[in-house]
């Protein structure tokens, strides 16, 4: 419903944009390759991303493009996060189809769009963005350690060899200044929007 929504007040906004819907993270960095973007609306309830984690891929993915997050959550600690990560908008899905133009329209003039209550109560901890330095198959990787997978089980469920499992773990330690497995997790549980 929401998507449907958001697709209408693009339309509004810009009749003859190209829009471009994807269901998972791994769809949307893949589209980031291959293809240059103004804007991008970044739903936290992908199913294959924690937190924030997406919105770092992205970022890094396409460094000029406008990203605003859009969730059912309206939470100010994490619409400050976001801002602070790199979002330059927070659409909550309850708006109504006028909020969303508005806040559409915003961005693409190249303004930020947060609601008013992002400025209420205390700011969470810094979080580093280090996770967003990650290739989509490392994320799957440690996405899937994080999940209680142990080598073995990450290289069966994602089609590749073992020594290719150590590998990405090897490389995710370097991107993230971490010695081992559970610092990496914690890392990537550190950017988990509902903690």
């Amino acid at each position: 419903m929401c998507v449907a929504a958001l697709g209408m007040a693009a339309r509004q906004v810009e009749p003859d944009a190209v829009i471009e819907q994807v269901g998972t993270i791994s769809d949307a960095t893949g589209l980031a390759q291959g293809r240059k973007f103004d804007l991008i609306l970044l739903d936290l309830g992908l199913p294959d991303v924690q937190g924030l984690a997406g919105l770092l891929m992205l970022r890094r993915l396409q460094p000029d493009a406008t990203i605003a997050i859009v969730t059912s959550s309206d939470e100010p600690a994490m619409m400050r996060r976001a801002a602070r990560e790199g979002a330059k908008g927070f659409i909550p899905k309850s708006e109504p189809m006028s909020a969303m133009v508005t806040a559409i329209t915003t961005l693409l003039s190249g303004e930020t769009s947060f609601p008013s209550e992002m400025l209420e109560g205390a700011d969470p901890v810094e979080v580093p963005s280090l996770i967003g330095e990650l290739s989509p198959a490392q994320f799957r990787v440690l996405r899937a350690a994080a999940d209680g997978s142990q080598n073995k089980q990450i290289a069966y469920e994602l089609g590749i060899a073992e020594t290719t499992v150590k590998t990405h773990f090897a490389q995710i330690f370097k991107k993230l200044h971490v010695t081992n497995r559970t610092q990496a997790i914690l890392a990537l549980q550190a950017l988990d929007v509902t903690a």
